[in-house]
């Protein structure tokens, strides 16, 4: 469970996109504190799994032949620092192993799964000013290719948007509802916040 009551001073961290919306303030309003990771009760809640590529074999049309199925992409290191730039840069290749883990950890059944993709369409900063940085992140990601009882389907993707509020303590994730264009007139009542409506999803020592 999330100790609301430790959030008042990032809970204004959603601040408006850089270059496109004005930024809130963040430090604390009445001089608490709040850590990412200390934000939260328990431990991080995250897809996490160890699914290995094996050959199976496929039908397409008239042809047999082997395919590799997809593996999970392993989570990535904390950033080495804590600037705006390390934390840009982690975001991304987190989201990639967070995603490649949903798909593949709670997959059933016989099939199976050949092909993850994943395309990042844009990443900026929401709030940078304090300990707490916020990247919102939009990208194209999911299965798109795989095989039921021996035939091979495929599948388009779409876009998925999530932010992330990341210190030295921890990383908070949450999934907007539809991934709007930043600097659209919805996108400022449309934003979330990913500590207080989201979930720790990677804790660091």
């Amino acid at each position: 469970m999330r100790r609301r009551s430790a959030l008042r001073a990032v809970a204004a961290s959603l601040g408006g996109l850089a270059g496109c919306v004005d930024r809130f303030p963040t430090g604390p309003a009445d001089g608490d504190t709040a850590s990412v990771a200390g934000s939260f009760d328990g431990d991080t809640d995250r897809p996490e799994c160890e699914v290995e590529s094996e050959t199976v074999e496929v039908t397409v049309g008239d042809e047999t032949r082997e395919e590799e199925t997809a593996a999970t992409v392993p989570y990535p290191d904390p950033p080495t620092a804590f600037t705006e730039r390390d934390v840009v840069e982690w975001v991304p290749s987190f989201e990639g192993a967070y995603l490649s883990h949903d798909v593949l950890c709670e997959r059933s059944g016989s099939g199976r799964i050949l092909r993850v993709d994943y395309r990042t369409d844009r990443t900026d900063v929401l709030d940078g000013s304090g300990d707490v940085t916020v990247v919102y992140l939009r990208y194209a990601g999911g299965a798109t290719a795989g095989v039921d009882d021996g035939g091979m389907w495929e599948a388009d993707i779409g876009f998925t948007a999530v932010s992330y509020a990341v210190d030295e303590t921890g990383a908070a994730r949450v999934e907007f509802d539809r991934p709007l264009e930043p600097g659209h007139e919805e996108f400022e009542s449309e934003r979330r916040d990913p500590i207080e409506e989201g979930t720790l999803v990677a804790a660091f020592d």
